[in-house]
Order: C-alpha cells, then structure tokens, then sequence
C-alpha cells in the first residue's frame, strides 16, 4: 500500500513536470504577432534608443517595417542612430524626440501626437552599481526619475493618441525578482517596472502590455562578452519581438535567462546572497580603478 501511494506520487510529480517543461517550451516556439501593430504608416516610440538594447530594438522594428519615433537625451547620439537606421532600411520615417528623463519626467508630445502610434518601448533606464550609502541624493533621485517616472508619465500621456490595437513593452529586469546587494535603487526600481506593466496588462482593452525580465546582455554599458547566458543587444532585440502576442503579462525574452533565473532560484538563499555580494563587490572595485 504504501509503496503504491509513493509510486502514485512519482507518477504526479513526473507529470506536473513534463507539463511544465511542456509550456515552458511552447511558450518559447510561440510565433510572434509583431506584425498585428503594423497597420498603414505605423510608428513604434522607443526611449533610451542611442544606444544597447533600445537602438538594437529600434532597428529590429524598422527592418520588420515600422517607422520609428527614436528618444535619447544626446542630439547627436540621435543623429548617428537616425543614419544607421535610415542606412539599413532607406524606406523608414525616423523622428527623433531630444529629453533627459533624469530631470523632468514629463516630455513633449505634441510633435507626435498626430501620428499614427501603435508600439510604445520603455527601455531607457540607469543602474549604477554602488554601496547604497555612496549614492549621492541627487543620484538617488535621478535614478528613480528616469527608470520610473518617466515611463509612467509617457505611457500615461502617450495611450490616448494611440492607434489601436496598440503593444507596450516596458524594460525590466531579473534584479526586479532577485534584487543584488549595490543595486537597491536600480532593483527596487525594476520591481515597479513589472508591477506597472502587470497591473496595465490587467487594466487597458485593445492594448498588449508585456514586461521584459531583462539578464545580463552585452550593451554600451554592459561590455562582459556575449556568451550563451550573455547575448548581444541585436540578439536580445530579436528574442523580444519574437515573444509579442505570448500571451504573458511577464516574460524573460531570452529563455537561457529563465533557466539560468530558475535554477539561481533552487540555491540557498545565503549561498545567493554570498556569491552576488562577491561578485558585484568585484565589478565594484573594478569601476572604481
């Protein structure tokens, strides 16, 4: 009898998880619905876009067709992201909206307004690395502008000119989920992100609404190598447009992420905490040279 009801209870557990390793996987090979939001003439806004993912995620979008409203706070960032773009894809519109989002969370519409918007990027964002003491307030405050307010503002102000059905994808991040020691602003800002996404998600009709658990990819400010946990901008961009339509309100767009996030998560909680602290500790030191 008891030998019945344990085997009964490995049968389950296999079950469970086939069908989770199931999901897992057609989650993954789920083919994108990018091409929903691509109606006559349509936009996609992407800010922080001079630079990592948000230039590779703008150029992604205008070789699938789209014209593209580029944002950054450098004027001349902008222009060379407008060349490139244009260089690549000769066809494409490229507005470029000039604002730091680290001083005012609220920036200009109204040159765009009239335009037929139907994707909205929030990608732009800092994380200094840093012992929270160090921080200076204005740090604190410029940190928690940018990554939060801003994109609140923007969607907030952008929704009601846009042309439905409409795609917002808000840049998170795994340190949202597993917040590291020297990156208290940075992770408490990237938990907002997900949570703003997800109650959006829950709330607005006739507009997708996906937060992006973003790992480690090689960027402008990230430059450890590309490997097969670690993939380049341009490679993270693709892994992205492929999740649209995914049915998720929250997903990690790379699936080596969501492994690698998984499996951090089966660890003791001290030995995490031990191994992140050594190791930021490390890049720490390493910036401050």
């Amino acid at each position: 009898m008891i030998n019945q009801l344990i085997w009964s209870i490995g049968v389950l557990a296999l079950t469970v998880l086939f069908f989770q390793l199931f999901k897992f996987i057609i989650l993954y090979l789920h083919p994108s619905q990018l091409l929903k939001y691509k109606t006559d003439g349509a936009y996609a806004l992407i800010t922080g876009a001079t630079d990592g993912i948000g230039k590779a995620i703008a150029l992604e979008l205008a070789n699938n067709g789209f014209n593209v409203i580029i944002h950054g706070r450098n004027v001349e960032k902008l222009k060379l992201t407008e060349n490139d773009i244009i260089t690549k894809n000769p066809t494409c519109n490229v507005i470029n909206l000039a604002h730091d989002g680290s001083k005012s969370s609220k920036m200009d519409l109204s040159s765009i307004s009239h335009l037929p918007i139907t994707i909205l990027v929030n990608n732009v964002g800092v994380g200094p690395i840093s012992e929270f003491t160090e921080m200076s307030n204005q740090e604190i405050d410029e940190t928690i502008m940018l990554n939060t307010a801003f994109p609140s503002q923007l969607t907030h102000d952008l929704i009601p000119f846009f042309k439905k059905p409409a795609l917002i994808l808000n840049v998170s991040s795994y340190a949202g989920l597993l917040p590291p020691p020297y990156l208290a602003v940075y992770a408490g800002t990237k938990a907002y992100n997900n949570a703003f996404s997800i109650s959006l998600a829950r709330e607005l009709e006739n507009i997708e609404v996906i937060s992006l658990l973003t790992g480690s990819v090689n960027t402008g400010s990230n430059r450890k190598p590309v490997s097969f946990m670690r993939p380049s901008a341009e490679t993270y961009a693709k892994c992205v447009l492929n999740r649209i339509g995914c049915g998720r309100q929250s997903i990690m767009p790379y699936w080596q992420h969501a492994i690698q996030t998984f499996l951090i998560s089966l660890l003791p909680q001290k030995f995490i905490d031990k191994a992140t602290k050594n190791a930021l500790r490390k890049e720490l030191t390493t910036n401050e040279k």
